[in-house]
């Protein structure tokens, strides 16, 4: 389950911008370090919501604080907080539109094992969502640039090993298709 309170994915994922660890003053009125700048930037800062954030946040498992001698606090993410920013990525993905057509499809052919099937149809389904169009069941096609995005998704899933991206310049059925796009 994914945190619902914004200030708390905020939080979370300033931290994981800053490398996973921070250490700052809880007696300064303004926070030093950038990343603490940038949460506090989202909402007028609240000590005691911040510190309830930083709370929430241990309750979970996402991240561990700890009191340093000099009265200054380390927040250090947890492995399992990184995972919840991965996903928290992964729902947030999109390809953009560019300006200007390059005239190259995307084209996304997977053969996913069966042991894998939760990988296949997690993978299939944000594929979908991105904006892909279906050929097939394991076959999708993209006109825009995004390869990044299907390396991450791939990543993600675990089923790089079970794919293969094709740029293609010309398919028969491709005018149904730029309508579909918009191109």
């Amino acid at each position: 389950m994914w945190v619902r309170h914004s200030q708390t994915k905020t939080l979370l994922s300033y931290l994981a911008m800053a490398g996973g660890i921070a250490v700052f003053s809880l007696l300064a009125p303004t926070l030093p370090h950038q990343l603490l700048k940038a949460y506090l930037r989202h909402k007028r800062f609240a000590r005691k919501k911040f510190l309830q954030d930083i709370r929430r946040l241990q309750q979970r498992d996402l991240l561990e604080s700890r009191a340093l001698s000099d009265g200054s606090v380390e927040v250090k993410l947890l492995k399992r907080g990184k995972r919840e920013m991965l996903r928290y990525k992964v729902e947030d993905i999109r390809v953009q539109k560019p300006a200007r057509w390059d005239g190259l499809w995307r084209l996304v052919m997977f053969d996913i094992p069966n042991h894998k099937s939760r990988a296949r149809r997690a993978f299939q389904a944000k594929l979908r969502e991105v904006g892909f169009y279906p050929l097939q069941k394991s076959v999708l096609i993209h006109p825009f640039p995004c390869e990044k995005e299907i390396d991450f998704l791939a990543s993600f899933f675990h089923v790089g090993n079970h794919l293969l991206v094709l740029h293609v310049s010309r398919f028969e059925g491709e005018e149904k298709l730029k309508h579909h796009f918009h191109i």
